[in-house]
């Protein structure tokens, strides 16, 4: 049977906002809100509903609900659920929400106002929560999430793995596998913290990556941060070789070694949780 590979291209499909603004209580090593600076800021509601409407208006086909998190690792999203209802019902555009282990009220919430699809970072390590992190959660946090998540009648649960996440470490990234994994979820994106100093070691990181193809029986796929350049291309081969489903901003080099091997491939504009 012949194979196939999606790559994804997420920009300018997917429209990212942030609901807090600059501001996050983390504000964690590996990010520092770097991340919340190219994101539209809408922090009151009229903010996100012409947040919306700018990502229809500039040709976006989903929307990305995120911004900084709490100290109990949840995105205060709950004041800001009746606007994105109506976001979603005045443009027909996907919602994505990067949540956090927010409360099982407000993930019922956010699936009754139309969202599509939930992202939750799941740290597998107790340890890294607090120490790292400043956290005040723990990963028992993570289990009860996704429960609600698959429990409710949110079209897509997508779960992420950050690979060395606490100072490059690899540290509970296996068992973040095997809690997404007993959570059956819809998708699974695999993200590979590379930033300096911090990186993971690529063979473990590697063996984390063939783990979750092993474990998950989902739609999986490299992320959009996996390094750059020539460590960037390494984990895109590393995904190719392992039978990902996708990858995110994939290179070109990629690309040609994917269509080398016989691999058929399908681009996508949109955010790789979207199968």
């Amino acid at each position: 049977m012949s194979r196939s590979i999606k790559f994804y291209r997420p920009s300018p499909a997917v429209f990212a906002v942030s609901i807090t603004g600059g501001r996050c209580e983390l504000n964690c090593p590996h990010c520092e809100g770097r991340y919340l600076e190219s994101m539209e800021r809408a922090t009151m509601p009229p903010d996100v509903i012409r947040a919306f409407d700018k990502a229809k208006s500039e040709g976006a086909s989903c929307v990305l609900i995120s911004g900084g998190f709490t100290r109990r690792g949840r995105l205060p999203v709950d004041g800001m659920v009746d606007a994105i209802r109506e976001g979603k019902e005045r443009t027909g555009l996907k919602v994505e929400v990067h949540s956090g282990v927010i409360e099982d009220a407000t993930i019922s919430a956010l699936a009754r106002a139309g969202v599509d699809a939930i992202l939750i970072d799941v740290i597998g390590d107790d340890l890294t929560i607090r120490e790292y992190l400043g956290g005040r959660w723990s990963v028992a946090d993570y289990r009860r999430a996704m429960a609600s998540a698959r429990a409710s009648s949110m079209r897509l649960l997508a779960p992420h793995v950050l690979i060395g996440v606490d100072r490059g470490k690899i540290r509970g990234e296996h068992h973040a596998v095997d809690i997404i994994s007993e959570a059956r979820p819809d998708s699974c994106a695999m993200l590979v913290l590379t930033d300096g100093a911090s990186a993971p070691d690529e063979a473990e990181a590697e063996k984390v990556m063939e783990y979750a193809r092993d474990r998950l029986d989902c739609h999986l796929t490299l992320g959009c941060m996996h390094g750059r350049g020539a460590e960037r291309q390494k984990y895109e081969r590393i995904a190719v070789n392992l039978g990902y489903d996708g990858i995110a901003n994939p290179s070109q080099e990629t690309e040609r070694a994917a269509v080398a091997a016989g691999i058929e491939v399908v681009w996508k504009d949109g955010c790789c949780v979207f199968p």
